[in-house]
């Protein structure tokens, strides 16, 4: 039984709370000064003076932060980026990049950060293998952030402005600086995938799912495309071995830009027989679908997506995935070959 079909209530009763108190940051355009997020639709408080208390020497820092209330002031000691989603660089030599972190003293904890081109120091490019502080306000990325909505967070403050800070502390080690990864089984990510974020183990962190994997469907319904352009043909990643997802955005490949990447999804639906011997990498974390409603092709830019994301042929509001950030997470075969 796929494991889409084995969500209990308590899954399902998470969902719902989330549904109540999600979409309370993140900014839905490239605008330096944009206006106030309008999809914010949770306990959107403004508690510039209050920190939550996370600091240097604090146990479970993320975690903690994780149970705040949205809108609280966290700082993060000594935390090491594991990932980047999403970077770009602006006009004057100041950096967008959303990533994730991990504390090395609790490997098991980790949690996206939303940084902005006005988030300070504005010129400062996270880099995998930084470490680095970070102060700034618990929330979720906006409900209609297609992927990402939904997912817990650290930003700035939008109402009075308070930019994120980010104190880098040790540059350019690269990944010798990495916490490991976390090895995890399919019953490990099963019980994840049942609890809400405050609770779910491992979300934030890189993951390392044993293997022999087999990907067992190439177009999951939950990672469908559904809004007024491609509907039903799109699927934004694969199926493996116990029902788990993997987001593919980072090693699918890209028409236009001359990479071949190692696209399992299309070796499947052209016929090929794709195993995971050795397993896959990747960090787990949420997912949900946010269509453009005016149909547009470039979803993540279209300007009026959906304020009501969910997953597809489902009740969820978010699932979790395994995000690869490269082929080195996804060692494959096709027909018993190494690919690509």
């Amino acid at each position: 039984m796929e494991l889409r079909t084995k969500l209990g209530a308590a899954a399902l009763l998470a969902a719902a709370a989330m549904a109540t108190a999600a979409g309370c940051g993140g900014r839905d355009d490239d605008n330096p000064n944009p206006t106030p997020d309008a999809g914010c639709t949770g306990v959107c408080s403004t508690d510039a003076g209050v920190d939550a208390g996370t600091d240097a020497g604090t146990a479970n820092q993320i975690a903690a932060t994780r149970k705040l209330s949205f809108g609280t002031k966290a700082t993060l000691r000594d935390v090491v980026i594991t990932g980047v989603h999403y970077e770009k660089l602006g006009t004057s030599s100041e950096w967008r990049s959303y990533f994730w972190v991990t504390d090395p003293a609790f490997p098991k904890e980790g949690l996206f950060i939303h940084k902005f081109y006005s988030d300070t120091p504005n010129t400062y490019h996270p880099q995998v293998g930084d470490t680095v502080d970070i102060a700034g306000y618990f929330g979720t990325e906006a409900n209609f952030e297609p992927f990402t909505g939904r997912r817990h967070r650290l930003a700035n403050q939008r109402e009075p402005a308070v930019p994120l800070a980010i104190t880098p502390k040790v540059t350019d080690a690269g990944t010798a600086n990495l916490p490991a990864a976390n090895e995890v089984t399919v019953a490990d990510l099963e019980a994840s995938l049942a609890a809400a974020q405050n609770s779910a183990a491992y979300l934030g962190t890189r993951v390392h799912l044993a293997g022999p994997l087999t990907l067992t469907n190439a177009q999951p319904t939950q990672l469908q495309r559904l809004d007024n352009e491609d509907a039903g043909t799109i699927h934004y990643g694969f199926e493996v071995t116990g029902g788990i997802l993997v987001y593919h955005d980072k090693t699918r490949d890209r028409s236009g830009d001359g990479g071949t990447r190692c696209d399992y999804q299309k070796a499947a639906l052209d016929g090929g027989a794709v195993t995971f011997p050795n397993g896959i990498s990747g960090v787990w974390d949420t997912y949900t679908f946010a269509g453009c409603t005016n149909g547009s092709s470039d979803i993540t830019g279209c300007g009026n997506n959906d304020r009501d994301s969910g997953v597809p042929g489902t009740d969820l509001r978010y699932t979790y995935t395994i995000i690869p950030q490269g082929c080195e997470d996804l060692p494959g075969q096709v027909d018993g070959v190494a690919f690509p």
